[in-house]
């Protein structure tokens, strides 16, 4: 496909060559000779398990050397696994049809379920282990890494299961939930979608709603929704699947006190209930913020009320300009440079090293992500890119991303892993400052309308959109414990759920969202939408504080970032600027952000 703003492809040859590189067969060699040692040597620890009530400690720590050795042999080869895994998706990102890419994934699906199921005997050792084992086992640096995680994961160890069992849901996990997180990406990736009597490919076609023709954006929109209507069925059998499965997994684990889906979300995602509930309420209260930006959109696109289709609608400037992706990344360098010039010349190398692929191609993944390679420990920024001002705030924020995991490379791996509430810290931050930055250097009002559009539009995403896929899902599981959700069901849900958040602010609701809507039907994980709310609102409250704390600001965020694999989200916000997320002050002020910016557009009508 060609395009004529200078995009860029990346370049991943530095770590296979390509899907004929023999070093790839040499890592899976490797992989599977660990495996097949590890099973010879955690065999004990499974044995041990049993009798950890009635050994004494000084009994269990003779087993500590080789309770180390398998653990840092089991990280070398989680390593090696997560760097095959994301060649494999980095190549199905720029083609989902690409075989070898599709081929490459499953095994490391495979493999990575392989020493799951190896590993998960001395997880539970250590898990169940008496504190004094747990803290003698953490102090050497071979495994020093693991000490958060294995600690806040302990936290959790009422629910675990018995080893046998462990072990069976995890090797289920390819042909079980897995199974049906692929078949979604198998749907979307080969779904086509005729608009205007053109076939085009999911991702080109959703790329029509962000663009500046109202008429075409609906017939895309409808394109797109009587498509996924085409695979509602399937779609519906994917939902039921992963959902079943994760309240039944639940409900094992519930022996001695419930786990609840949302207590097992808010564990993963390193915050408390009592934050997740007051954000959700904060926001709920609030939420008129963001239907008001709405009607501002609507009113400036000289409509009565926004469609579906228009939500993602660019500003309606009279003169569209396609900005080239140079230009675009001169823009995102000098909105950096502002706040911090090695962020800048970090964005340049990843131009000059062509860890960014932007150019559009046919069967081309749909949205724009930020991943790594373990191995080498860089990170890759995918999005297609086709000159609009919300491309270029997408890639500044995916760049974010990637300084978050750069800033961390010194780092062992294990301390590095960050919850997806706080992956979004760096992310908005970089955006963030682009808006500032282009919003200070606009030069009529017609510039400022356009960069102020996108924080509208934000506000109108974050504080409806998002909160109302998390009223969805909510309502889908609790449904979904009583019986197999049907498709007119789902879209009641669907309907149900956006009456509650944008209430009048559009002219008819999404009945197809829980289908199109990818991050439903993921299977590694569940509620992976506030934990988008979560980091909009937490990194506004951060930057908030950047002209608060001036100079020292600079290595404060940097020094912030390095923590967020090994804090809880309390805890950082708490060791840094000493307030209380769990309460609604922190949430408010955050939101009073984006209220002012909403007000500065409203100003300039």
């Amino acid at each position: 496909m060609k395009t004529d703003l200078q995009t860029i492809s990346w370049d991943n040859s530095n770590i296979y060559q390509n899907f004929q590189d023999p070093k790839i067969n040499q890592d899976i060699k490797k992989i599977n000779d660990a495996i097949s040692y590890l099973k010879t040597k955690i065999i004990f620890f499974e044995n041990l398990v049993p009798q950890l009530e009635t050994k004494k400690i000084s009994e269990l720590e003779e087993s500590i050397p080789l309770a180390r050795e398998c653990y840092r042999l089991i990280l070398d080869t989680r390593i090696m696994i997560y760097t095959l895994s994301t060649y494999a998706n980095t190549a199905a990102s720029v083609n989902s049809l690409n075989y070898d890419a599709k081929n490459l994934s499953g095994k490391t699906q495979q493999l990575s379920a392989n020493i799951g199921k190896v590993a998960k005997p001395l997880d539970l050792f250590l898990l169940r282990a008496p504190q004094a084992y747990l803290d003698n086992f953490l102090n050497d640096e071979t495994v020093k890494e693991a000490n958060f995680y294995l600690n806040y994961a302990k936290k959790e160890q009422d629910f675990l299961l018995s080893v046998s069992e462990e072990v069976l849901l995890e090797g289920h996990g390819v042909d079980g939930y897995h199974a049906w997180g692929n078949l979604y990406k198998e749907i979307s990736g080969a779904m086509k979608v005729t608009v205007e009597g053109q076939q085009l490919g999911l991702a080109d076609a959703s790329n029509i709603l962000f663009g500046d023709d109202a008429v075409k954006r609906q017939t895309a929109y409808r394109a797109i929704n009587e498509a996924w209507n085409q695979s509602a069925i399937s779609s519906a059998a994917v939902l039921n699947a992963l959902s079943g499965w994760r309240l039944e997994n639940n409900r094992s684990r519930s022996k001695k006190t419930e786990l609840h889906y949302l207590d097992k979300s808010c564990h993963t995602q390193k915050i408390t209930r009592e934050t997740l509930n007051t954000l959700m309420q904060t926001t709920y209260e609030q939420r008129h913020i963001g239907q008001d930006a709405l009607k501002l959109m609507a009113q400036e696109m000289k409509m009565e009320t926004l469609g579906p289709w228009d939500i993602l609608a660019p500003y309606p400037a009279k003169i569209t300009h396609k900005i080239p992706f140079p230009e675009a990344m001169k823009m995102i360098c000098n909105a950096f440079e502002t706040f911090n010039p090695d962020l800048a010349k970090f964005a340049q190398m990843m131009v000059d090293k062509k860890w960014i692929d932007a150019t559009p191609s046919e069967n081309r993944a749909s949205g724009a992500h930020c991943t790594g390679f373990a191995s080498a420990r860089e990170p890759r920024v995918f999005i297609t890119y086709e000159g609009s001002m919300k491309n270029i705030i997408t890639l500044a924020h995916e760049i974010g991303h990637a300084y978050h995991s750069w800033v961390m490379r010194d780092m062992k791996l294990m301390e590095t892993s960050y919850s997806s509430c706080l992956a979004e810290t760096a992310s908005i931050f970089a955006e963030t400052l682009v808006r500032d930055y282009l919003l200070q250097n606009a030069k009529t009002t017609e510039d400022k309308k356009a960069i102020l559009w996108q924080e509208i539009e934000s506000a109108a995403t974050f504080l409806v959109n998002i909160p109302a896929r998390f009223e969805f899902e909510k309502q889908m599981l609790e449904l979904r414990k009583t019986k197999t959700i049907s498709v007119p069901e789902f879209k009641e849900l669907n309907k149900k759920a956006w009456q509650t958040w944008y209430e009048d602010s559009l002219t008819e609701y999404n009945e197809m969202f829980w289908a199109s809507k990818m991050h439903f039907s993921l299977s590694y994980i569940s509620f992976y939408n506030y934990p988008y709310l979560f980091g909009y609102l937490f990194s506004l409250g951060i930057y908030a504080k950047k002209d608060e704390y001036g100079d020292k600001f600079k290595s404060l965020y940097i020094d912030i970032l390095r923590d967020t694999g090994t804090m809880t989200a309390e805890d950082l916000i708490k060791k840094y600027f000493n307030e209380d997320i769990s309460k609604k002050d922190f949430w408010l002020k955050s939101i009073k952000v984006v209220e002012k910016a909403v007000n500065q557009f409203k100003a300039l009508q």
